[in-house]
């Protein structure tokens, strides 16, 4: 898959910038349409001015990539970049726009459907930034899961539930076996003081739980259920990767 990168060449807020991230943050892919009929430039444009995001205006174009009519895949920022497409979410998301104005919740009429082209290129995407940072299918959302309908349209929405009707995970989730003693390697591993691997759960190694998942947006409970022990193996085999190992 060919992306091409527009990072330097959109032009960007005179003052502003994006805060930044480590990418072992990164959680979820959210998808989004343009709810416009103009392109990534005329986007980007529009949020580095006064807009309903915010009225000093935005550093940049507000996703990380952006699909145009044609399919061609476009990256604008940086994937260490916190830009700002989902509140709530921007720290730990990928933002994807497809251009185009798509039929949706309120928006029925006189609206378009994305192109064949943007679905190859969405669907490939999102394939590579899955594999990339060890997500699952369940880790790919609308907007409309964090609270607008309307994006990214129907045709869009069915393309995202239909992906995340179909269940994949993390390959070592289930070779892993999850002791207390594993937990306390892997949370050490990633800067958690988790204390002495010794398979006893004690007050540091609950509280080295209710910090991780409270960094993570997981429920804080001190319990390393499914979701909590994948977020553990996705991020320590990240870190992994990272350093050589």
């Amino acid at each position: 898959m060919e992306i091409k990168n527009l990072t330097s060449q959109l032009e960007w807020h005179p003052t502003r910038r994006w805060a930044s991230r480590q990418l072992s943050n990164i959680n979820k892919i959210v998808i989004h349409q343009e709810l416009g009929e103009g392109s990534i430039e005329s986007v980007n444009q529009y949020h580095i001015k006064a807009n309903h995001i915010s009225p000093q205006g935005c550093p940049h174009f507000c996703y990380h990539y952006g699909i145009r009519k044609n399919g061609e895949v476009v990256q604008a920022n940086e994937l260490s970049n916190i830009t700002w497409h989902v509140k709530g979410e921007n720290s730990v998301s990928i933002g994807i726009m497809l251009v185009g104005n798509f039929k949706g919740v309120g928006n029925e009429v006189s609206a378009s459907e994305p192109t064949t082209e943007q679905i190859a290129s969405l669907n490939e995407l999102c394939e590579y930034l899955l594999a990339a940072f060890k997500l699952s299918n369940q880790d790919l959302y609308g907007h409309y899961h964090f609270g607008k309908p309307v994006c990214p349209g129907f045709t869009v929405q069915a393309w995202i539930e239909d992906k995340r009707n179909t269940i994949t995970d993390i390959p070592q989730i289930n070779t892993i076996e999850k002791t207390t003693a594993e937990i306390q390697k892997r949370l050490n591993q990633l800067g958690y003081e988790a204390g002495p691997v010794d398979g006893i759960k004690g007050i540091k190694t609950i509280n080295a739980i209710r910090k991780f998942q409270y960094d993570n947006k997981l429920m804080v409970d001190g319990v390393v259920g499914p979701q909590t022990w994948k977020a553990i193996i996705k991020l320590t085999s990240n870190n992994s990767l990272k350093h050589g190992n």
